[in-house]
């Protein structure tokens, strides 16, 4: 929540174009962070017999730059479960067996379940102690065989992988086959662009069911038009991919509601409508009755006509690389390429195993070819426009601003420079510090093309006041004006990005929709959060579940991806720092604190989270 004056509702306004329908405007308190909807934290183990982990959409392993280690609203802790173990297992560990110790330690094949819609994780087995972070409904991680105790937690206190204590009860369960474990079916893809698939609510907007309704079913809840609707609805989009009917739903089982998810009143088969408003997170999408349904990270059943999928931006952040004294980019050692500082200079802000160049050239660079008059034919180059160096602009980040800006490359005899097509809008590049004709010609990139200066906002490269840079360790600049953030480690910039941020600009955030400025450091992560509210100047409401890879670093604001706009380079924010998908989905993997792959969210309340440094 924000403090002060910044406590009152903040609420914008999104629209969403779609091919061929009306704008849908979504007013939205953006910073706003509302209860986080279910859903499993990872595709993880439906039995503790059975063991079967499921790869990364594409079936890839996917290499996140800067992964930290492994080693590094939930119920009362004190409810017991109907699975607790019994009195005389919670006996004091020393005195169960000569390996005790070992029991009370994760990793010898033993599992809990969350089944709240947040299982917090303590840093010791008490409820007073700090929260490290929590656990999503319907994760399946690593735990001790024995309990740690049972202090104000009837169920038992049990260390978890890789490291706190969750108590057993309303908030977190043993008994792995529990509904919610097996309603949940798949969790989110940590590292891809989005970790789940995205809908936004048509008009009207659709019932949430909870459990597989008959053709008679639909006909009596959606009512007499409802032929007339399906006969003149597209087909579902071939981007969300078609899964299995879930076993649970098969079985005729009512989908379950985790502890602390809000119970809205049942009527035969739904919970009424959603908002006009929404966006949904779908965990898989089937078909049923010749219908197409997605099951919402809210463990709600959704007809997929009756929503819009959403437009995510195809915006890539620009990777970059260290530079040698001519302002090539060094290739990685095999011993760098181990290091976090080397992912994070090799890999790449996309869900693909393999990443692409440090820079972002179009994508016709590959076959890109120059037809040229004979040497002595070219005419010699004007004067003052040989190659000069410029130590301020070597290894900067810029990005392309103006539509129809011209690359020109080297001729082969390297007298002159000629026409290489097009650079794309808010196309990243490198700068190796080359100029010709000084800082306001043309600019050389690593990828070995010319751009104009003026068509370009380039980072001004800087050290932060707060030393961290000095310290050689990880911050993030952010400007207002260029609409740009910056990735550093120590004085080495390792990735930027184009941003949006808060609407008004440089005006006072405390009174208008601008970001807050100032050094702040990242206290909160989650993989994903719901930020929903009321614009009280107009009965447009918003409700944006699952907004993904978000990070707080003050108040209410946070670093986020934003799938419902593709305008970034633009202040359009209510004060957050949106990023497109895939650079939020780097960024994420990138900071402080870390989240452990099975977690959903991970806590830093004392500091010590990466740098933010906001300015002008």
């Amino acid at each position: 929540m924000l403090s002060g004056a910044l406590l009152r509702a903040r609420a914008f306004s999104v629209t969403v174009a779609f091919a061929g329908a009306a704008p849908l405007v979504l007013s939205a308190t953006a910073c706003a962070p509302s209860q986080d909807p279910p859903g499993r934290a990872t595709d993880d183990h439906r039995s503790g017999a059975a063991q079967a982990t499921a790869p990364v959409a594409g079936g890839a392993a996917l290499a996140v730059p800067g992964l930290p280690s492994p080693e590094f609203m939930a119920p009362s802790p004190g409810s017991a479960a109907p699975d607790a173990v019994s009195p005389a297992s919670l006996a004091s560990p020393a005195a169960a067996s000569p390996s005790s110790k070992e029991s009370t330690l994760p990793g010898r094949g033993a599992k809990i379940a969350s089944i709240a819609m947040r299982t917090w994780i303590y840093v010791a087995p008490d409820e007073r102690s700090t929260k490290l972070g929590y656990l999503r409904a319907g994760a399946v991680v690593d735990r001790a065989e024995l309990p740690a105790g049972t202090d104000g937690c009837a169920g038992g206190w049990y260390r978890i992988a890789p490291r706190g204590y969750v108590c057993v009860g309303k908030g977190a369960s043993l008994a792995l086959e529990h509904q919610v474990v097996a309603a949940a079916v798949r969790g989110p893809r940590r590292g891809a662009p989005v970790p789940y698939y995205y809908v936004m609510s048509g008009s009207p907007p659709p019932h949430l069911y909870f459990r597989l309704p008959t053709v008679e079913d639909q006909r009596r809840v959606e009512g007499s038009t409802l032929a007339v609707h399906l006969a003149r609805a597209a087909v579902a989009p071939s981007s969300l991919p078609l899964d299995p009917v879930p076993e649970f739903l098969l079985a005729g089982r009512d989908l379950p509601k985790p502890y602390g998810a809000e119970e809205k009143l049942h009527y035969s088969v739904h919970t009424g409508r959603t908002k006009e408003s929404s966006a949904f997170g779908l965990i898989t999408t089937f078909e049923w009755t010749n219908r197409r349904f997605g099951l919402t990270t809210e463990l709600d059943l959704i007809p997929l006509d009756r929503t819009r999928p959403a437009r995510l931006s195809a915006m890539r952040g620009v990777i970059i690389k260290d530079l040698d004294a001519e302002g090539a980019e060094v290739p990685a050692s095999a011993s760098d390429t181990a290091s976090p500082s080397a992912a994070a200079s090799s890999a790449s802000p996309t869900s693909s195993a393999a990443p692409p160049p440090a820079a972002a050239p179009p994508a016709d660079t590959a076959s890109f070819s120059i037809a040229e008059l004979p040497a002595d034919e070219l005419p010699p180059p004007p004067p003052g426009t040989d190659p000069r160096p410029d130590p301020a602009l070597k290894g900067a980040p810029a990005f392309v601003r103006v539509h129809g800006t011209t690359r020109q490359r080297p001729s082969a005899s390297g007298r002159a420079l000629v026409d290489a097509g097009l650079a794309p809008h808010r196309s990243g590049w490198v700068l190796t510090g080359r100029t010709r004709g000084g800082a306001k010609g043309l600019l050389e990139t690593t990828e070995g093309s010319w751009l104009a200066a003026d068509h370009l906002i380039i980072a001004e490269l800087r050290k932060d006041p707060q030393g961290f840079a000095r310290d050689g360790k990880k911050w993030i600049d952010i400007s207002i004006r260029r609409q740009m953030l910056v990735a550093y480690e120590g004085t080495r910039p390792v990735f930027a990005a184009l941003i949006s941020s808060g609407r008004s600009g440089m005006a006072d955030p405390e009174e208008t929709d601008a970001t807050v400025r100032g050094s702040f450091y990242i206290h909160a992560k989650h993989v994903s959060t719901t930020m929903d509210g009321d614009d009280e100047a107009s009965e447009a409401a918003f409700d944006l579940r699952d907004v993904p890879y978000t990070q707080y670093f003050h108040g209410g604001y946070a670093l986020h991806g934003a799938y419902w706009h593709d305008e970034f380079g633009k202040a359009r924010s209510h004060g957050c720092i949106n990023l497109a998908p895939a650079d939020a989905a780097w960024l994420f993997e990138w900071t402080e604190p870390a989240v452990p792959p099975e977690w959903h969210g991970a806590m830093n309340i004392e500091g010590g989270g990466t740098l933010v440094y906001v300015h002008g």
